[in-house]
């Protein structure tokens, strides 16, 4: 958890202090250039069929019954399939490139020359970012996030950094983005040398195995297909705001967008390990061992999400003044708002049960679920994003979570045998009371929030309150506890 925490919010906190320089550099409408990559990149993710959901699956039990060969042939297989997915869109993004400029995003006509090449690195990074995903579910499947997470922190800072330095010799966005894939690309390096040193028994051998592939087949078909759906679905709302409002309005939307989707996947990956734990204790039949874990790590996330959330609603528009300057905070009020909310309902009905469903090998009830929420994510898009503006898009969020309640309460009912009340009760009830009591009054510290200082301190003292009180209350675990008290020990000596 530790490790997972780390791999998100190092790079998170370094990108948000450099964001007011890349803005100032380069400007609103190359900003937003610069967050069209992602997108790119992410509509080609279907491409790689969800390997990386079996390979940690497969790895991890694999292990627990010492069964080397087949792992080795598991992982041969994979890592030439995402070979052959990576130089496939590669090619797919490069030669689509002046499409994209010129047709699909509403790209200023002094950018349309540096889109062409920010597109066409998008390309490249495609590959970097396949041999990523090859590398991470290795190391997630033998459970070691400092590696997960060690070479993702690496491999981010050091593009970050080389990136603001070309940025400074005058190369622009192109520079920027060209430094961001080159250490994409040697993130994909490091990955491979880690995992032949962490599984000494792994040896490459060239060419398929049939009886492999049609171990994974089940997760090639719905893993496709849900690489499919949300790939397509992840970027629209950034697609249409592009094409129908403008670069710019793009720029603008990303900025909360960054900040809430970060916290949100910082707080999911943290609980990332369940997938590998889910894995092995279903095929062990350690079903009540793993229903103990999970209502333990419901309590945790609830808590973490009142920690981390309720100070974005409170004083978000404070924070991203205070960041990139008050005109900017002016337009994203109403949807950071929006993005905060939809982030607390994703993390608390979503970054579990999503784990849950594929450790136990359930792709075919979690790509369903995938389905239907990215139909009613892209008719919310569709249908709110031109009249509303960036707002509809938050609007549209928020409908697609009702989806995300719906599938938490079946996992809970058919797979984990949980009563949702029960949940609610041990795990939500008092952790999200507390939260609501300490946001209330939180709305009192806003006056005092308006420079770095006064902010820093209302938001430390939000922190301090809900860990007491909640510590108080029992909210917390024995295991939590421990770990507070001994903490606190340390702290007084």
């Amino acid at each position: 958890m530790l490790a997972s925490l780390l791999g998100y919010a190092v790079p998170m906190l370094i990108s948000m202090l450099t964001t007011p320089i890349v803005l100032k550099e380069l400007g609103i409408s190359a900003y937003g250039l610069v967050s069209l990559v992602n997108v790119i990149i992410g509509y080609l993710t279907v491409m790689d069929m969800g390997l990386d959901l079996p390979i940690t699956k497969y790895l991890a039990e694999d292990r627990a019954k010492f069964d080397n060969d087949s792992a080795n042939r598991m992982l041969n297989n994979t890592l030439q399939l995402y070979f052959i997915i990576g130089i496939f869109g590669m090619l797919v993004i490069v030669l689509a490139s002046n499409f994209f400029a010129h047709r699909v995003f509403k790209v200023p006509d002094d950018m349309l020359s540096q889109a062409v090449d920010v597109f066409q690195l998008a390309g490249i990074g495609f590959l970097g970012s396949v041999a990523m995903s090859w590398g991470r579910a290795v190391s997630m499947g033998v459970q070691r996030f400092e590696i997960t997470h060690g070479v993702s922190i690496f491999t981010n800072l050091a593009g970050l950094f080389l990136g603001l330095w070309m940025i400074h010799l005058g190369y622009g966005v192109v520079g920027f983005v060209f430094m961001r894939v080159l250490f994409s690309l040697f993130a994909g390096i490091g990955y491979w040398l880690f995992a032949r040193h962490l599984l000494p028994f792994y040896r490459f051998k060239l060419g398929f195995d049939r009886e492999t592939l049609w171990r994974v087949r089940g997760y090639i078909g719905y893993g496709a297909l849900n690489r499919l759906i949300s790939g397509l679905v992840s970027g629209l709302d950034k697609t249409l705001i592009s094409a129908w409002l403008g670069m710019a309005a793009a720029g603008i939307y990303s900025m909360p967008f960054m900040l809430v989707s970060s916290l949100g996947y910082m707080i999911s990956y943290m609980l990332g390990f369940l997938l590998p734990i889910s894995s092995e204790l279903h095929s062990t039949g350690e079903i009540e061992k793993l229903k103990e874990i999970f209502i333990n790590s419901t309590r945790f996330i609830s808590v973490l999400t009142s920690i981390v959330f309720i100070p974005i609603l409170i004083f978000g528009d404070l924070f991203i003044a205070l960041w990139v300057g008050p005109e900017i905070s002016y337009k994203t009020r109403h949807i950071l708002t929006l993005l905060a909310l939809s982030g607390v309902f994703s993390v608390l009905f979503l970054s579990l049960s999503n784990n849950i469903i594929v450790g136990i090998g359930r792709i075919k009830e979690f790509t369903q679920y995938c389905t239907v929420r990215a139909v009613v994510l892209a008719f919310g898009c569709f249908l709110l994003i031109k009249p509303f503006g960036i707002e509809g898009a938050g609007i549209a969020l928020l409908i697609a979570n009702i989806v995300d309640l719906i599938f938490l309460i079946i996992v809970l009912k058919n797979y984990l045998k949980i009563s949702p009340s029960y949940l609610f009760k041990v795990a939500y009830l008092t952790s999200l009371s507390i939260g609501l009591i300490m946001a209330i009054c939180s709305l009192f510290l806003r006056p005092f929030a308006h420079t770095w200082m006064g902010l820093i301190l209302s938001i430390g003292l939000f922190e301090i309150l809900y860990i007491t009180i909640s510590y108080k209350l029992g909210v917390f675990g024995e295991t939590e506890k421990r770990i507070i008290g001994n903490f606190v020990k340390k702290i007084r000596l």
